[in-house]
């Protein structure tokens, strides 16, 4: 005989529960974070408040404050959400230069899926948890490279900073784009008609200036191969 289970059913019309409304769920630091990013997701981070992350959760702000102390602590807990998505892979001193953009790469996409919440990361060094053990993976891999003392430590800061800067622009040019889809024809227009005579090397090379990429962030490519050849031009080989 198997016992009843009256699970998720609803109240009877004769119970005394029947009218009362639904309470609200409770509030945790995590749910406070998974629903910022939703507004961060949906809205960007001009969207983001105390009183509309109050909204999303169905609470008052004041509640809030029992776990987060205001909007800039909030936004460390984003960025340190956002560094749990990021994969370190284990030192491989053969490889190191594939690894170290790998999670350039992993940085980029982390940060990329989620608006302009790159903003939060620049002048500011990440201190969370899941940051800080992200550095100091990838400060691993760099001393695997038999990289200076001093080189490892612009890098730390360096790549970062690259990537963080990256994803930025990015978000800000696609807003652009949503709000003026004519910009480059405009921008390109403008360029072709400089006098070749006066601005000869503008002219020689509008073309490949305002070339779109032929490959997806070919140009962020770019620059983190730059990056990445200047510090193996530092690497100790005897």
């Amino acid at each position: 005989m198997s016992s009843v289970d009256a699970t998720g059913l609803p109240e009877p019309p004769w119970s005394s529960l029947r009218n009362r409304p639904a309470q609200r769920p409770q509030l945790t630091r995590e749910a406070i974070v998974d629903a910022a990013l939703r507004i961060v997701d949906a809205e960007g981070l001009a969207g983001l408040s105390m009183r509309r992350l109050a909204q999303e959760l169905g609470s008052h702000a004041s509640a809030l404050y029992s776990h987060v102390s205001g909007k800039s602590e909030l936004l460390q807990l984003l960025i340190d959400r956002v560094a749990g998505e990021i994969e370190v892979p284990d030192p491989d001193p053969a490889h190191w230069q594939e690894q170290v953009k790998d999670v350039a790469r992993a940085m980029h996409r982390a940060l990329a899926a989620h608006r302009d919440l790159a903003w939060a990361s620049l002048a500011n060094i990440p201190t969370g948890p899941n940051a800080v053990v992200v550095i100091d993976r990838l400060l691993a891999i760099l001393r695997a490279a038999r990289l200076p003392r001093q080189v490892i430590a612009y890098a730390a800061d360096l790549l970062p900073q690259y990537v963080t800067a990256a994803a930025y622009e990015g978000s800000l040019f696609q807003q652009r784009m949503d709000a003026e889809p004519g910009y480059f024809d405009e921008l390109f227009a403008y360029f072709r008609s400089l006098p070749a005579d006066r601005l000869p090397h503008l002219a020689e090379l509008v073309e490949e200036l305002m070339a779109p990429d032929e490959e997806p962030d070919a140009r962020f490519e770019f620059g983190l191969d730059l990056i990445v050849r200047g510090l193996a031009a530092f690497a100790v080989t005897a």
